[in-house]
């Protein structure tokens, strides 16, 4: 066995969606985070640029023993806007796990950043053995990286609630005329968090790919004297992004049409048969003047009982000590906890980056 380190392109996505299906979450329902029918589709709302780099077997030459993608975009940091690479969807094959596989990626990797950038990424909450793994290769420490932030992410099982809002504020569904105000909202908005990423919705309009699945007409705006105080958008990415079953354990199988029964009279994530998806819709682009709970819960209410109610919930994630962090909390929900990092090929980046509560852009991830 020769595994060599390249840089991937389009000509290898039947392999990197044979080997996305191999990594899988164990549990009683056992599931896979795809990106079918086209990886680099899903790439490119990620970031504005990427690097993928990618391990051959040669003696396996119709698999990928391993990936790992590095994301460029600009997000704000500190109130200014600052180009952040994010570090994503590393998979290794079970087969070759333990072979220093994630090492080589990541030296690849270095050879397309300097030791000034920024770098982010996410893991399931302290399970920081992947990046350890990484990070130590026969030759030194070939990266460092900090443990920054809790992420607590929320699906928000999706009920027809009454929306109630603070006097004289309504919600209604945004129009391309809105653009001009939404922007504005925005630049004036976006700055307060550290790891918001820096939007043109003119481009969004013109249907760049960074925005692949999105209309304007998936935004809610709430309004005060005709200004804009909140808005999100829902955003569907199923077509190129799917949290995908892909066995159960045999109980589960069992009980599974009269689990979905009573999920489908009490509200939950019904369970689709193997090879389905779960049913969810992402909010995005989240910004509330204030940190109003108030109209945030109404923005939510509002999404659940219009677009919403296609799906069997609304999700998005949010860090401990973010103003907003208890809204998602009043609704009934199923968590999943994980934990920001920066990491940098040179050194420590935390002094650059001030105390903003830090922003998830959980579409972007």
């Amino acid at each position: 066995m020769a595994i060599t380190v390249r840089i991937g392109n389009t000509a290898d996505n039947s392999k990197i969606q044979d080997l996305i299906t191999k990594v899988t979450m164990p549990g009683l329902a056992q599931m896979c985070f795809q990106r079918v029918p086209d990886f680099f589709v899903g790439a490119k709302v990620i970031g504005d640029e990427f690097i993928l780099s990618v391990a051959d077997d040669s003696e396996r030459p119709d698999v990928l023993a391993g990936l790992t993608v590095i994301s460029g975009r600009e997000l704000f940091i500190s109130g200014k806007k600052r180009r952040v690479y994010y570090s994503g969807d590393t998979r290794v094959d079970p087969h070759y796990r333990r072979r220093g596989i994630a090492s080589a990626l990541f030296v690849e990797q270095k050879k397309h950043r300097s030791t000034e950038d920024l770098l982010q990424g996410i893991v399931l909450k302290e399970n920081t053995a992947p990046l350890d793994a990484a990070a130590n290769t026969a030759d030194g420490v070939l990266f460092k990286y900090w443990i920054s932030h809790t992420i607590e992410t929320s699906f928000m099982f999706v009920r027809q609630r009454k929306t109630q809002l603070p006097a004289g504020v309504s919600i209604r569904q945004a129009t391309a005329a809105d653009v001009p105000a939404m922007q504005t909202f925005f630049d004036a908005e976006a700055p307060r968090r550290n790891g918001y990423p820096v939007y043109d919705l003119q481009k969004l309009m013109a249907g760049d790919p960074y925005y692949a699945g999105l209309s304007i007409g998936d935004y809610a705006l709430a309004l005060r004297n005709g200004q804009i105080i909140g808005m999100l958008a829902g955003w569907d990415q199923k077509a190129y992004k799917q949290t995908r079953i892909v066995g159960f354990k045999p109980i589960v199988k069992l009980l599974r049409p009269f689990y979905n029964l009573y999920v489908g009279l009490t509200g939950g994530f019904k369970l689709p048969p193997v090879g389905g998806a779960l049913n969810y819709l992402t909010l995005y682009n989240i910004l509330i003047a204030n940190d109003d709970h108030t109209v945030f819960r109404g923005l939510i209410d509002w999404v659940m009982s219009h677009q919403g109610q296609k799906y069997d919930a609304v999700a998005t994630a949010l860090t401990h000590g973010d103003p907003l962090e208890d809204v998602p909390r009043s609704y009934k929900r199923q968590k999943l906890f994980s934990s920001n990092f920066w990491l940098s090929y040179g050194e420590d980046p935390r002094p650059g980056i001030d105390q903003r509560p830090l922003y998830v852009e959980l579409g972007r991830l």
